[in-house]
C-alpha cells in the first residue's frame, strides 16, 4: 500500500537559506569593492606623495645649481650635479650663447643658462611599473656679461683736449703695443681713409667716425657713431651715454650704419641702432642697458653675428639677429665711464735739475750755446752726436721762441746716448736723426716744461707749441716724445715716438709711429684704469621654470 508524505504550506526554510546566500554573496562584493578602492586610494595617496617629494627634490637641484654657478662653482662639477642622498637629484647644466642650447658650463659670450633637473622621491609606489617616483623641472636664467677695467699701457697720443677733426691720419706702431689714443676732454672726430692701430678713449666726450679704422677698442662717455664703408672698429665699441658738460645727451647712444663693421661687441648705456643702409654689421653681441624704454634696433639689412640684450625692448628683422634676444633684462648694469689719467706735470727751471728726475735717472746737464734756429752751419747742434752719456740740454735761454730746426739743417744727429732738450717752444721745420751704432735704440726728448703742479695742463705766458711743419727723418733705432703743456700741432709723417700735449692737433699729412718713449722716472698713468674688457658673466634673473614630466 502506498504512502505519500505531504508538508505544511507554511514551511518556508528553502527561501531562508537563498537569503542567506543572497546576503553573504552581496557581502563579498562589497568587501571586495571597498578593499580595492581602499587599496587604490592608498596607492594614489602614495603616489601623490611621492611626486609631491620628486618635485621638490628637482626643485632643490636647481636651487644647488643656482647657487654654485653664482659662486663659480660649475667648472669642477662640470655643469652636472648629483645627490644620491635624501632629496636625490640630479642636475645637468646647458647654456645658450646664440647657436641653440649646448650641454655644459656656460662662457662669457652665453646669454642664458638651462638647469634640467630630475628629483626622485625615496618611497616605493606600489602597484606602480617603477619603485621610485621621479619629476623633471627646467628652470632659465639670464647671463650676464660683466666688463672689468685693467691698466691701460701709455698711450700714443695723451691729449688734455683735441682740436678739429683728424682726416688721413695714421696712426701705427713700429712694435707689438698697441698704439692708444687718450683724450680727457673733447670728442673725436675721424674721417678721410684715418687709421689708428690702437684703442681711442675718451674721459669727457663722444666719437664719430666716418671713413675711420680703429684696430682696437672705441671707448667714450657719451656717444658713439660710426658710419660708412671704409670704417671699421677691429675691437669693441663702448659708448657709456653720459651727459655731456654742456647741451642735452644724445638720444641714440650708439650707432652703427652706413656700411660700418664692428669686429667686436657694442656696449651702450642706451638706445643702440644698427641701421640697414649699406648692411653694417656687428660681429660680436649688442647690449644695450638704461632703463624700460631703451630699444635696440637691428634692421632688416644689417646683422647682429651675436647676441641682443636690453633692458628694454628689440626692434629687428626676422634674420637680422644670428644669436639669442633678450628682451626686459633687469640684471644689466650701465658701463661704466672711461677713465684718462689726469694730466702729469713735468717741471724744469734753470737751476733745479740736481732734483729732478732726469738727474735721478742718470743723466748730465748741458747748456744750449749759439743761435736758437739751428741751420746746416750751427755750432752746437752737430756736437749732441758726440755725446757719450745721457744728457739734457737747457734750452731756456732761447726765450719764449724756442728752438727752431730749418730744413736745411744739414746731416742728421749720430746719437750715441739718449738727449733730453728743453726749451719754451719747438718749431721743427726738418728733423733727422739715426743711432750710433746702428743697431742701437736713442732716444730723443722735446720738452716744454709744465710749472705749475695742478695735474692740468698750464700754458704759461713765455711758453708756446711744438710744430711740425715738415717730414722727420727719424732712421729706425731713433724714437721722440713731445711734451708741452701747450699744443702739439703735426702736419707731416716720419715721427716715431709719443705725443704728450695740452692740446694737439693733426692736420691732413699727419702719420705717428707709435714706440714707447715716455721719460725715464715719470709714470704717466697715474694709477688709472681705462680699458673694459669681458672679463666673465654671471647668472642673472630668473626667466622661467616648468614641470617637463614626472614618471612613477
Amino acid at each position: 500500500m502506498l504512502r505519500f508524505l505531504t508538508t505544511s504550506k507554511d514551511d518556508d526554510s528553502g527561501s531562508a537559506l537563498i537569503a542567506v546566500i543572497s546576503l553573504a554573496a552581496v557581502t563579498a562584493v562589497i568587501a571586495i569593492t571597498v578593499g580595492a578602492a581602499t587599496v587604490t586610494s592608498l596607492q594614489f595617496t602614495n603616489s601623490t606623495a611621492g611626486g609631491v617629494e620628486a618635485r621638490a627634490a628637482a626643485d632643490a637641484g636647481v636651487v644647488v645649481a643656482e647657487l654654485a654657478l653664482r659662486s663659480e662653482g660649475c667648472a669642477a662639477q662640470n655643469g652636472v650635479f648629483e645627490s644620491s642622498g635624501n632629496p636625490a637629484y640630479r642636475v645637468t647644466t646647458s647654456y645658450d650663447a646664440g647657436e641653440g642650447w649646448v650641454e655644459g658650463c656656460p662662457p662669457a659670450e652665453a646669454t642664458q643658462v638651462r638647469f634640467v633637473s630630475e628629483g626622485f622621491a625615496q618611497r616605493p609606489i606600489f602597484g606602480a611599473g617603477s619603485s621610485t617616483a621621479d619629476v623633471t623641472v627646467e628652470a632659465v636664467y639670464q647671463y650676464i656679461p660683466e666688463y672689468v677695467s685693467i691698466p691701460a699701457v701709455d698711450p700714443a697720443i695723451y691729449a688734455y683736449t683735441i682740436e678739429g677733426e683728424i682726416k688721413n691720419f695714421v696712426l701705427d706702431s713700429a712694435e707689438n703695443v698697441a698704439a692708444d689714443i687718450q683724450i680727457k676732454v673733447g670728442n673725436l672726430l675721424c674721417q678721410n681713409a684715418a687709421k689708428i692701430a690702437g684703442d681711442v678713449i675718451l674721459a669727457n666726450g663722444f666719437a664719430n667716425l666716418t671713413d675711420c679704422n680703429v684696430s682696437g677698442t672705441v671707448y667714450a662717455s657719451q656717444h658713439v657713431h660710426i658710419s660708412g664703408n671704409g670704417t671699421r672698429v677691429q675691437g669693441d665699441v663702448i659708448a657709456a651715454g653720459g651727459n655731456p658738460t654742456t647741451g642735452t645727451r644724445n638720444a641714440n647712444t650708439a650707432i652703427v650704419q652706413a656700411g660700418a663693421i664692428v669686429n667686436g661687441s657694442v656696449f651702450a648705456g642706451g638706445n643702440t641702432r644698427i641701421l640697414a643702409s649699406s648692411a653694417a654689421r656687428v660681429d660680436g653681441n649688442v647690449t644695450a642697458v638704461r632703463n624700460t624704454s631703451t630699444v635696440v634696433e637691428v634692421a632688416n639689412q644689417s646683422r647682429v653675428q651675436g647676441n641682443v640684450l636690453s633692458s628694454g625692448t628689440i626692434s629687428a628683422g626676422t634674420n637680422s639677429i644670428v644669436g639669442t634676444r633678450s628682451t626686459a633684462v633687469t640684471s644689466l648694469q650701465l658701463p661704466p665711464p672711461p677713465v684718462v689719467p689726469d694730466w702729469v706735470d713735468l717741471p724744469y727751471t734753470t737751476g733745479t735739475f740736481a732734483g729732478s728726475s732726469w738727474a735721478q735717472e742718470g743723466f748730465t746737464e748741458v747748456m744750449w750755446s749759439g743761435p736758437c734756429v739751428v741751420d746746416g752751419s750751427h755750432p752746437f747742434w752737430p756736437t749732441l752726436s758726440t755725446r757719450t752719456t745721457k744728457t739734457v740740454v737747457n734750452a731756456l735761454s732761447c726765450g719764449s721762441a724756442g728752438v727752431e730746426l730749418r730744413n736745411n739743417i744739414g746731416s742728421p744727429l749720430s746719437l750715441q746716448a739718449d738727449i733730453a732738450i728743453i726749451a719754451n717752444q719747438f718749431r721743427l721745420d726738418r728733423f733727422r736723426a739715426e743711432p750710433n751704432p746702428s743697431t742701437a735704440q736713442r732716444k730723443i726728448y722735446l720738452v716744454v716744461p709744465d710749472n705749475t703742479i695742478n695735474q692740468q695742463p698750464t700754458c704759461a705766458a713765455g711758453q708756446g707749441n711744438i710744430t711740425m711743419t715738415s717730414e722727420s727723418d727719424f732712421r729706425p733705432g731713433i724714437s721722440g716724445f713731445l711734451y708741452t703743456p701747450c699744443k702739439i700741432q703735426s702736419d707731416r709723417d716720419g715721427f716715431r715716438g709719443q705725443f704728450y700735449g695740452g692740446q694737439v692737433e693733426f692736420n691732413q699729412q699727419a702719420k705717428l709711429t707709435f714706440i714707447p718713449t715716455s721719460p725715464p722716472g715719470v709714470d704717466l698713468s697715474g694709477g688709472a684704469t681705462n680699458v673694459q674688457v669681458l672679463a666673465g658673466a654671471y647668472l642673472g634673473d630668473r626667466l622661467s621654470i616648468r614641470e617637463l614630466s614626472s614618471g612613477g
